[in-house]
């Protein structure tokens, strides 16, 4: 665990590789979606998501690197300029929340697929990160009413309370 690193096995290149490109897509789509958000409050949220997505292109893109292995291009340059409002902000956050929601499923294989433990403990910070940003993401859409609140546990203490009252 603390001596020198075994050589990436060819299912933690694979997983790496595509948690590149994955990110490498959402970034430019949010990228795009940023351009003709019409609330501050989404175009702030979808930049915080971009930011996060290159942060994690170049974590697994220097886990590639470390073994002298090539790196996925990004497709940044395949943006276009148009900043004509095109999407909904309410699809645009709906969009968003399902390509977090993917990333926490492939980190988990991710995890999943690694015995090495210094991936795996890098999959399971970025899920973390990811996760706190999907339940921003979630508290938005809930503020614009764009998301019913989901069904919770009853509270049987605050139920209790309310007899006494």
């Amino acid at each position: 665990m603390l001596g020198k690193k075994r050589p990436l096995i060819g299912t933690e290149v694979a997983v790496l590789f595509d948690n590149i490109q994955r990110n490498a897509f959402g970034t430019a789509v949010l990228t795009g979606f940023s351009q003709v958000a019409q609330s501050k409050e989404v175009t702030k949220f979808i930049l915080r998501c971009i930011e996060v997505g290159k942060k994690h292109i170049t974590l697994f893109s220097d886990k590639l690197k470390e073994s002298d292995l090539p790196v996925p291009m990004t497709w940044d340059t395949d943006v276009t300029t148009s900043t004509t409002y095109t999407f909904s902000d309410k699809l645009m956050m709906y969009y968003t929340s399902s390509l977090i929601t993917l990333s926490v499923g492939y980190y988990g294989t991710g995890i999943a697929q690694s015995p090495r433990m210094d991936l795996g403990a890098m999959y399971n910070r970025l899920s973390l990160e990811i996760q706190k940003l999907s339940e921003d993401g979630a508290n938005i859409m809930i503020e614009n009413k764009w998301l019913e609140k989901p069904p919770m546990a009853t509270n049987r203490k605050d139920l209790a309370k309310g007899q006494w009252d």
